[in-house]
């Protein structure tokens, strides 16, 4: 009688060869998927960073330059409008409103058209006291993954039109008297 001693891969084999290789990159895939998730978190972290900043910086320049700032409130439907006067630029509004076509977003008007500074805005607030004016700016992203993120900018800004340095000559002269 003859053996054969020739041996092959059996089923069981080739099925544990398997199991193990669908495992390895079921666990790939998902350590993939969840790295793209964190990426698109991420992104979207630092897209409204940098509108809100980038809101803030323009708005903050304006306003040092400013005079005859006027800040109008509304209660229904809510919103914000500071108007003031820049010298080289003429009137120029910043308005934000919680509803309507331009909802939740920061809107800066002057004689050349309109602009949008900056979206996913949820409050904008200014107080202006003698020589300054407060800005509280808060953003509010709502990702397609993850929870929503929340992030506050507040600024206070001298305005240069009213500060001594700034005023005509003839004014400081009376004022050192």
């Amino acid at each position: 009688m003859k053996i054969d001693t020739r041996q092959g891969i059996s089923l069981v084999e080739i099925m544990m060869t398997t199991l193990l290789s669908v495992s390895i990159l079921a666990g790939i895939y998902a350590t993939f998927v969840v790295g793209e998730r964190a990426w698109r978190y991420y992104v979207d972290s630092i897209m409204i960073r940098q509108q809100i900043r980038m809101a803030m910086l323009v708005l903050t320049n304006e306003l040092r330059e400013a005079r005859g700032a006027l800040i109008v409130k509304e209660e229904a439907p809510p919103g914000v409008r500071l108007n003031f006067l820049k010298p080289s630029a003429g009137q120029i509004s910043y308005l934000w409103n919680g509803s309507g076509e331009d909802a939740n977003k920061l809107v800066r008007q002057d004689s050349s058209g309109t602009r949008v500074i900056a979206d996913n805005i949820s409050s904008v607030d200014y107080v202006i006291s003698d020589d300054s004016i407060f800005i509280d700016i808060r953003a509010t992203s709502k990702p397609k993954i993850g929870q929503p993120m929340d992030l506050t900018l507040k600024e206070q800004v001298a305005l240069r039109a009213r500060t001594s340095r700034f005023k005509p000559q003839k004014e400081r002269n009376e004022k050192a008297k």
